[in-house]
């Protein structure tokens, strides 16, 4: 979420009911927020534990045949991943889907054999994405904004899986190599591995074999289980020595050097594992909530022009010459692209134009952008900078840290798969020059990224026949009244 908020409070593990309100108390935009993650937590869990993962209500999300072999129909309703429900209000088709466009990883032609499955997470929505929350009687105003459950029916391919097996086989090697914070639900990292290899292995062979098995969907779910628990940790500090009395100087060993409170957003950019698979990532310190709506776009040859609506109130929420901007749009989020962030070389505050220095090789389409959204690294506080605009991630486990700013460092564990768009939250505070970040023992807590969180369940193996021939695997429920 890339809202502008103080932090998120929100934590399963605290097992909190409710907030509770005290009279003549200050009341944070956090504490507002938690009560809604609590009630949304409890809702779903308890889906989850009466019904199931995934399943659908009655003959919603049904799969069935096209008239052309490369398409495949969606009957409309609801269907239900981990509690959260996504809807679809009219029949539509894979290729032409609500939140379209897909990951590319599936051609003009469906392939012989695939994997259909859901996936949904919840993106954040502001008033610079969605001018109408703007209120017209405040003279447009941003006030509140807003969470959205965005979906998409997605394939699974032989290849795929392959490719996926054959990284971990690369990030296990990395792990046994190193003290490993990992946790898996089989236990250990050997316990893991066989688990995962097995799933794999099952999965594959139904792709060779002449038919789906009778377990094809008992496969599915336990080669996407198994995947989904890979993922990539990170630790954050800002430690200092001495105690600050006097709250308008900075002692001279306090690490967390700011006069203002944050929250650091660390945010994967290109997936991939670190090292020769290039992943990199970003940070912002307002949580990536400086954003912008772009009225329009001109490509020149070494020059990116946009004129857009606001330049900020101030320094915290404007732009200035030197700043790495990211242009994006709703297709480029929901596409999993990383488009390369660019720099800004000249600020119009008169006519609100921004011109950005173009990328060498032009292989994005910047006319389709439709928001600017500002990032804090610069060769200044960070001289490993890509060409891109983005930090390789470094990873380590020997004490080596990667520097964000005023003394605030994070650390990739080793062997972690990174996917773009997942980001951590560091909220940073002027009262105790350091930031809030759990500890394990004597050092910085490794955690899981705070999003993005993907729920995922299996749909269908289809065979890519003539029709196509679909194995159900979603559970269908009825209304009692119908049973």
């Amino acid at each position: 979420m890339h809202g502008d908020f103080a932090q998120v409070s929100f934590n399963a593990a605290n097992a909190f009911t409710r907030v509770f309100q005290q009279q003549g108390r200050m009341l944070l935009e956090a504490e507002l927020n938690e009560q809604t993650a609590i009630h949304l937590h409890y809702q779903r869990q308890l889906i989850v534990d009466v019904i199931g993962r995934c399943w659908r209500a009655g003959d919603s999300f049904a799969l069935k045949p096209a008239t052309s072999g490369k398409d495949f129909n969606i009957d409309a309703g609801r269907l239900y991943l981990d509690g959260i429900c996504c809807e679809l209000a009219a029949n539509t088709s894979f290729r032409v889907q609500p939140f379209s466009p897909l990951p590319d990883n599936v051609g003009a032609d469906l392939p012989d054999k695939f994997v259909v499955y859901a996936e949904c997470w919840e993106r954040h929505r502001s008033a610079a994405q969605l001018p109408q929350l703007r209120e017209v009687a405040l003279n447009g105003r941003d006030t509140a904004s807003r969470a959205q459950i965005a979906w998409q029916i997605r394939l699974l391919t032989r290849d795929i899986v392959a490719e996926t097996e054959d990284r971990f086989g690369t990030l296990r090697e990395i792990r046994k190599s190193h003290e490993s914070p990992f946790i898996y639900r089989e236990g250990s990292l050997d316990d893991f591995t066989t688990a995962f290899n097995d799933s794999a292995t099952k999965l594959l062979q139904e792709f060779d074999a002449a038919a789906p098995s009778a377990e094809v969907c008992k496969n599915i779910r336990a080669y996407m289980d198994a995947q989904s628990q890979i993922g990539c940790l990170m630790r954050a500090r800002a430690r200092y020595e001495s105690r600050n009395l006097d709250p308008c100087a900075l002692p001279a060993d306090a690490q967390f050097r700011s006069r203002e409170n944050q929250l650091y957003r660390v945010e994967i950019h290109r997936s991939g594992i670190a090292g020769d698979d290039n992943a990199t990532f970003k940070w912002s310190r307002e949580n990536g909530s400086v954003e912008f709506s772009i009225r329009d776009v001109k490509v020149g040859e070494k020059t990116i022009t946009t004129s857009i609506e606001t330049l900020g109130r101030d320094r915290r929420t404007g732009l200035c010459e030197g700043d790495w901007v990211e242009l994006t749009s709703d297709d480029f989020e929901l596409a999993e692209v990383a488009a390369p962030l660019v720099q800004i070389t000249g600020i119009d505050r008169a006519k609100r134009v921004v011109t950005m220095h173009a990328p060498a090789a032009l292989t994005v389409d910047f006319s389709k952008c439709t928001l600017l959204r500002r990032w804090d690294q610069t060769i200044e506080n960070a001289p490993t900078l890509t060409e891109d605009g983005t930090l390789p991630i470094q990873e380590s486990s020997e004490g080596r840290w990667t520097h964000i700013e005023r003394g605030v460092q994070v650390q990739f564990v080793p062997g972690g798969l990174y996917r773009h768009g997942d980001y951590w939250l560091i909220p940073a505070r002027v009262a105790t020059n350091d930031v809030i970040w759990p500890q394990d023992g004597d050092k910085p807590a490794a955690l899981l990224p705070q999003g993005i969180e993907r729920h995922s369940g299996a749909l269908s193996f289809a065979v890519n026949g003539n029709p196509i021939a679909f194995t159900n695997c979603a559970c269908s429920i009825k209304p009692q009244c119908d049973v």
